[in-house]
């Protein structure tokens, strides 16, 4: 009896072996492919591949190991094999949708089903679902079963770690609109697709980050949208929700889907998730409220402030945020949904109102590192182009540089985001590394109206603090917007060449310096081009055997600028006569974006 058992499970154990050294093999044909769109692949080859699928897909698509080649399958499959796939997988839609490696499946095929379905989809008989035989018929019809079976049990469709994003992706899909990354389950789900690289470049989330085209929408699917809304809410405890791992990302991507669908109802649903979760019974507290400072439900809160119309965020801002602005902005969840604030303020009113509040505390900001915030209202500054010299008075006092003579370290300062006092009492006060908030702070203020203050410690730079800057993974965008801004004098820009002279060949063959070079010669005259690359053509041969110097070496086009100076002087002008015109194009479009930035969201969808 024990051999017979041991004789079976062997021939179990053989037959998984096999089937996953197929799928293996499949898999190095699609990552040989080389074509995300499958347009290399032929259809015989597809055809055989489901074929088989087909015979074994729910024990295949619950293997952790095959799952995922079966959803990059997916993303290169026509609409009869998503559909050959599906219609085997919805005979048991709850152990289908319940299991951790075929739930993920499902939800693929979800999100590569309406380049398969919308052009079908307006005109399909809803009311008879069966006289319509078509492939993409079939596909709707499935699409129809799953809903209800997604109402039936809307509980679980919310809270089941499993059915929930397979959910998501159904709402997705019932509203024609895709929301791609805009839903967070955490901070670190921020930089996902980043993350996730193998040591050839890969990214292993190209199966999990599909996104379609959105689409329009017959009137059955928006109802359906609407009725999961009322389901939803219905529930006997919808505001525990609001901070669940699954169910915050559910209604995000609710009002999501809704803010492209229906935009009043989106502001509804607002209004009922802001009711739900008790941000209007704390107006009278000097606390937070639990939703925002919940390391899940800030994130909905977040959202919230987003979308909500210019009436509801100053209701927001009056209720949750008026008089706790210090609180926020130390909280270590609660400070993101600040930032939000921040940057979604609909006018400069409000804006001033926050600016003023966050004066008076941000001494207490800096201290607690929370310098989001601080960057949150520079970007606001030059987007509004309001509060600038507010700011900027602010700035001097957290950094201790209100005195003229300290000013010109200002640059260092802000770049490490360390005060005066602390710069100087180090044993070499010299700036050796750039904090990426104090990155992207210069960069916020060397687009400021007036940058003199800026602009005179830039001057003041060492030229090795200078190539520091240059060549640091942060600090090298500050030169870049040094040399884009156009507050930015000539002057300057002229001084920080002059600094450069004798660094030129040790940024060419840098990482990051060849980038910054790079983009400082998108942005100078041809006088300042012949002196770079005068410069640099004093090594050429060692910037063309570097691995890096030999793209600066190409792309300046130093061997004609030697051998063939004229052609090469005939070049660089043509280029430059495009840049001008591309940009007076972009010029005469500037002051309708800037209206825009100010209007209600409504005119964005």
């Amino acid at each position: 009896m024990e051999r017979n058992q041991k004789n079976k499970n062997k021939h179990r154990n053989k037959q998984n072996d096999d089937s996953l050294n197929y799928y293996k093999r499949i898999d190095d044909i699609l990552r040989s492919s080389g074509d995300e769109d499958g347009n290399l692949l032929n259809d015989e080859f597809l055809d055989n591949v489901f074929s088989q699928l087909e015979e074994e897909a729910v024990v295949v698509c619950q293997s952790p190991e095959i799952s995922p080649i079966i959803e990059k399958l997916l993303t290169k499959g026509s609409a009869r094999h998503a559909q050959s796939l599906i219609d085997v997988l919805s005979k048991d839609w709850s152990s289908i949708c319940r299991h951790k490696c075929s739930s993920h499946v499902l939800q693929k095929i979800l999100m590569v089903l309406p380049k398969f379905i919308n052009q079908k989809v307006m005109s399909f008989d809803y009311e008879n679902e069966v006289k319509d035989d078509s492939v993409e018929g079939s596909l709707i019809r499935t699409v129809l079963e799953l809903i209800r079976f997604m109402t039936e049990n809307i509980e679980d469709s919310v809270s089941d770690a499993h059915i929930s994003h397979i959910f998501r992706a159904l709402l997705q899909v019932v509203g024609g609109t895709c929301v791609g990354e805009k839903v967070l389950k955490s901070r670190t789900s921020r930089n996902y697709g980043k993350n996730f690289k193998t040591d050839d470049g890969e990214d292993v989330a190209f199966a999990k980050a599909i996104t379609f085209t959105n689409y329009e929408v017959p009137t059955v699917f928006r109802n359906h949208l609407k009725k999961f809304y009322k389901e939803i809410f219905a529930l006997e405890n919808f505001g525990v929700y609001l901070t669940d791992t699954n169910g915050s990302p559910v209604i995000q991507t609710l009002l999501l889907v809704l803010h492209k669908v229906d935009l009043d109802l989106c502001q509804r649903v607002i209004h009922k998730v802001i009711k739900a979760s008790r941000i209007e019974d704390t107006a009278e507290s000097v606390n937070i409220p639990p939703v925002a400072s919940d390391s899940v439900g800030s994130f909905l809160v977040e959202l919230i402030v987003s979308l909500s119309s210019e009436k509801m965020y100053k209701e927001l801002f009056k209720k949750l945020f008026k008089g706790k602005l210090l609180q926020f902005a130390t909280h270590p969840c609660a400070n993101f949904v600040l930032q939000k604030l921040i940057k979604n303020c609909p006018d400069t009113d409000t804006f001033l109102a926050v600016q003023e509040e966050l004066n008076e505390c941000m001494l207490d900001v800096l201290t607690a590192q929370y310098n989001g915030v601080l960057v949150a209202l520079a970007a606001t500054c030059e987007t509004l182009q309001c509060g600038q010299e507010q700011f900027l008075q602010m700035i001097l006092k957290c950094f201790d540089s209100e005195n003229k003579d300290r000013q010109e370290k200002l640059v260092q300062l802000l770049a490490t985001l360390t005060p005066y006092d602390n710069f100087m009492q180090a044993s070499e006060p010299v700036l050796r590394k750039v904090n990426y908030h104090g990155s992207l702070l210069l960069q916020h203020m060397l687009r400021f109206s007036d940058t003199q203050c800026l602009t005179s410690s830039l001057e003041n730079l060492e030229p090795a603090e200078l190539l520091t800057l240059s060549c640091d993974p942060c600090g090298s965008h500050v030169i870049d917007t040094a040399f884009q801004s156009t507050s930015v004098e000539e002057k300057t820009k002229e001084a920080l060449l002059n600094k450069f002279k004798d660094h030129f060949i040790t940024l060419a063959c840098d990482k990051n310096g060849s980038r910054t070079l790079e983009s400082i010669w998108k942005n100078v005259s041809l006088k300042q081009k012949i002196l770079i690359a005068t410069c640099l053509c004093i090594q050429e041969d060692r910037i063309r055997s570097d691995r890096i110097g030999f793209h600066i070496h190409r792309n300046f086009a130093l061997f004609h600028f030697k051998k063939r100076r004229k052609d090469w002087v005939s070049i660089q002008q043509n280029d430059q006569r495009r840049r001008k015109m591309f940009q007076d194009v972009l010029d005469t479009d500037e002051p309708s974006k800037k209206k825009k930035k100010g209007m209600f969201k409504k005119q964005k969808t």
